[in-house]
C-alpha cells in the first residue's frame, strides 16, 4: 500500500487558491503540519488562512458536506471548530483533478503543554461540550463509518506481521511481543463484539482527540481540527483517545507531522487522566456501562494505531519495529489502572 502523500505543491495550491479568487507569491505559502492531509498556511497580507487538500480516504463531497454543517452547529454552540471559507459560489469546498481542497481561517494559538492542569481540564471539558452538542446535531447527509479501532482487522495484521517477523528470524523478544499483542487482540475482540460495541451511548465524535488536534491559548482550547473521522460512534472513543494521548508522558515533544512521533510509546501518568476524566464527567456523566469498557477502547486505540499507521504510512522493512517499540509500556500502566476507571473511582469529583 502507498504511503500517504501529504505534500502540496506550491503550484498545486495557487491553482486550487485561484477558485476562491486568492493570487498570492510562493513566499506567502508556508508548510501545513499533517500525516494525512496536505496543506498549506496562507498569508494573504490581511490575515492567514490554512488550504487543504482531503485525504483520498475523506475525499467525497457528502463527507465534506457533513463535516462543514457540522463545523457550522459547534460554532454556534460556542466551540473552537473550524471555519470554512466559502467559495464565490457558497461552497467550503472545491473539487479540481479529483481532489477535494478546503480553505479555512487559521486559527493563532500554541500547542498543548504536557502535564499542564489547566489545559488537560479545558480538554476534558471542550469534549464533554462537543459530544453534548453533537448529539443535538442534525447533518444535512448521511456520513456512514464503520467502527473506530476494530481489533478484528488489528488481529490480522498483527498476525501478517508475527509471521513476516518469524520469517525475517527477528528478535525472540520481538516476536515475543508481537504473539502477545496477537493474544490481547483475540481477547478484545471476544470482550467487545460489534453488538456491545454500538449498544453504546453514541454521540458524532471527534475521532482523533489527540494534542496534536488541539490549539490553546491561556490555557484554554482554542482550536479543534482534523474532524475527518467525525462520525457517530460510541462517545467513549473520543474519551479513550483524550486519555491515551493527553496523559501519556512522553521522552521527547510530540512533533505533529511525524507519525512516529505521534506514535511512540508513553506511560500513563494517573494524575493527568484523573484531572482529565474528572473533568470531562463533570460536564457529561458517564454511565457504568460506559466505564467498564473503557479501557478495552483504550487497548483497541492504542494497538490500532501502531497497526493501522505501520501499513499506511511506514515503509514495509520497518512495520515490524514500528509495531513493537515500546508497544506493552501503556498496556500495563492499563492493567494497572483498569479497576479505578471502571467503577469511576478515578474521575470522581473531588470538591
Amino acid at each position: 500500500m502507498a504511503l500517504t502523500d501529504t505534500s502540496l505543491s506550491p503550484e498545486e495550491a495557487r491553482a486550487a487558491l485561484a477558485c476562491w479568487g486568492i493570487a498570492v507569491r510562493d513566499d506567502r505559502l508556508a508548510p501545513g503540519s499533517g500525516t494525512a492531509n496536505a496543506g498549506v498556511i496562507v498569508d494573504t497580507g490581511g490575515g492567514r488562512l490554512l488550504l487543504r487538500r482531503r485525504n483520498p480516504r475523506y475525499a467525497r463531497a457528502d463527507w465534506a458536506r457533513f463535516d462543514h454543517a457540522l463545523f457550522a452547529h459547534l460554532r454556534a454552540e460556542g466551540l473552537p471548530a473550524p471555519e470554512v471559507v466559502p467559495t464565490g459560489e457558497g461552497e467550503g469546498w472545491v473539487v479540481r483533478g479529483g481532489q477535494i481542497y478546503e480553505l479555512f481561517r487559521y486559527i493563532e494559538g500554541g500547542p498543548h503543554s504536557a502535564g499542564d492542569p489547566g489545559e488537560l481540564a479545558d480538554a476534558g471539558r471542550v469534549l464533554a461540550r462537543v459530544h453534548a452538542a453533537t448529539d443535538r446535531f442534525e447533518p444535512p447527509v448521511v456520513k456512514d463509518w464503520p467502527r473506530f479501532h476494530d481489533p478484528a482487522p488489528t488481529l490480522r495484521g498483527l498476525r501478517e506481521l508475527a509471521a513476516q517477523a518469524r520469517a525475517d528470524r527477528q528478535a525472540p523478544q520481538v516476536i515475543a511481543a508481537l504473539d502477545g499483542a496477537c493474544e490481547l487482540a483475540l481477547a478484545l475482540v471476544t470482550r467487545l463484539p460489534d453488538e456491545a460495541y454500538w449498544a453504546l451511548p453514541s454521540a458524532v465524535v471527534h475521532g482523533d482527540y489527540h494534542p496534536a488536534n488541539l490549539k490553546f491559548h491561556g490555557g484554554r482550547v482554542v482550536g479543534l481540527f482534523d474532524w475527518d473521522w467525525s462520525s457517530r460512534q460510541p462517545r467513549m472513543v473520543d474519551l479513550a483517545d483524550g486519555l491515551l494521548f493527553f496523559c501519556g508522558v512522553r521522552e521527547a515533544a510530540v512533533v505533529a507531522g511525524d507519525i512516529w512521533s505521534l506514535t511512540e510509546s508513553f506511560r500513563i501518568d494517573r494524575e493527568r487522566a484523573r484531572i482529565f476524566g474528572e473533568a470531562y464527567c463533570r460536564g457529561l456523566p458517564v454511565g457504568p456501562e460506559e466505564l467498564v469498557v473503557l479501557t478495552d477502547l483504550m487497548r483497541c486505540r492504542w494497538l490500532y494505531c501502531r497497526v493501522d499507521a505501520a501499513q499506511r504510512k511506514v515503509e514495509p522493512e520497518r512495520r515490524v519495529e514500528f509495531v513493537t517499540r515500546g508497544l506493552g509500556v501503556p498496556l500495563s500502566d492499563l492493567d494497572a489502572l483498569e479497576p479505578e476507571i471502571a467503577d469511576g473511582r478515578l474521575f470522581a469529583a473531588s470538591g
